[in-house]
């Protein structure tokens, strides 16, 4: 089956982008522009700072009971469906939604237009996932809670690669080989890491020749999956859908048991960014001011 990819110009070429899966920010020289996850454009321009990195997470309520392949303090429910009576939970200080992104040596949180709301001297990214964002600098994370708030800072020695799942961060480390921040830790062995995303109750890791899996219940390595590409610089996971890439694109709905898709985008030049957007994937390929955007 052919997918339809819809191109889209931006006023600029995109810096950082990121969606709370009904809404895209894309930001860049002209600041920050906001689209629907179908690429119509939003009322508003954000003048925010040189954002090298933006993260999203929606307003959501902790649900009270776990999901196979799920921590229970992962699993989140949107406001819109959680009644009036939802209030802030502590352990999910972002429960009314975020956006957030890092500039010249601050976390910033801003409002739904892109502009600064609150900031604290942090140097690093921003990470979201599981209703969650962390700041992640050199060999240290830190949460997000309330506009300039940090939580608690993690130390991680060595930080390679990290994995945003809620309240845990999975991640390894440029002293070894193992995997940790799960469950138990896991030798994943000498070979080439690319992009790490949790998608569908897993940690997915790129690799030469396809993707390794880890399950995020138990911490037990799953089966191998082949790509046409590895390892990539871009995972995510859009509606429970891994879609990964470098110039091309592919998809894995294993929850439903579907095999792997390859999406060809027909590019010269590889991407430079790649995020999800609730059952879309956006592209933006290096060097142009454009956005493809796939439905998944």
């Amino acid at each position: 089956m052919d997918v339809a990819v819809t191109r889209i110009d931006l006023p600029r070429p995109v810096r950082a982008a990121a969606s709370d899966g009904t809404t895209v920010w894309c930001a860049g020289p002209g600041g920050v522009h906001a689209y629907t996850t179908t690429g119509t454009p939003l009322p508003g321009n954000g003048a925010a700072p040189r954002l090298r990195s933006l993260a999203a997470v929606p307003g959501t309520v902790t649900g009270s009971a776990g999901v196979p392949g799920t921590l229970a303090e992962t699993v989140v429910v949107p406001r819109s469906f959680a009644g009036l009576f939802a209030g802030v939970s502590p352990s999910n200080p972002l429960s009314e939604g975020t956006l957030a992104g890092i500039a010249g040596g601050r976390v910033h949180w801003l409002d739904h237009s892109g502009a600064p709301i609150a900031g604290v001297p942090f140097s690093g990214r921003v990470l979201a996932g599981g209703g969650e964002i962390w700041a992640v600098g050199d060999g240290l994370a830190r949460r997000l809670a309330g506009p300039g708030t940090l939580l608690e800072p993690l130390e991680l020695p060595g930080l390679d690669l990290c994995a945003v799942e809620g309240e845990r961060l999975w991640w390894t480390s440029t002293r070894d080989t193992v995997l940790r921040g799960g469950p138990k830790e896991v030798d994943l062995g000498r070979r080439e890491r690319g992009a790490m995303t949790v998608c569908a109750g897993s940690l997915w890791i790129s690799v030469t020749g396809g993707l390794l899996r880890v399950s995020a219940w138990s911490g037990e390595p799953g089966r191998f999956v082949g790509t046409p590409e590895g390892p990539v610089p871009f995972l995510v996971c859009a509606n429970g859908v891994l879609a990964g890439g470098g110039r091309d694109l592919f998809t894995l709905a294993s929850a439903a048991g579907a095999a792997l898709r390859v999406i060809r985008l027909g590019l010269r030049a590889p991407l430079a960014l790649m995020i999800a957007a609730g059952k879309h994937v956006w592209a933006f390929p290096a060097g142009r001011s454009q956005a493809l955007i796939v439905a998944v």
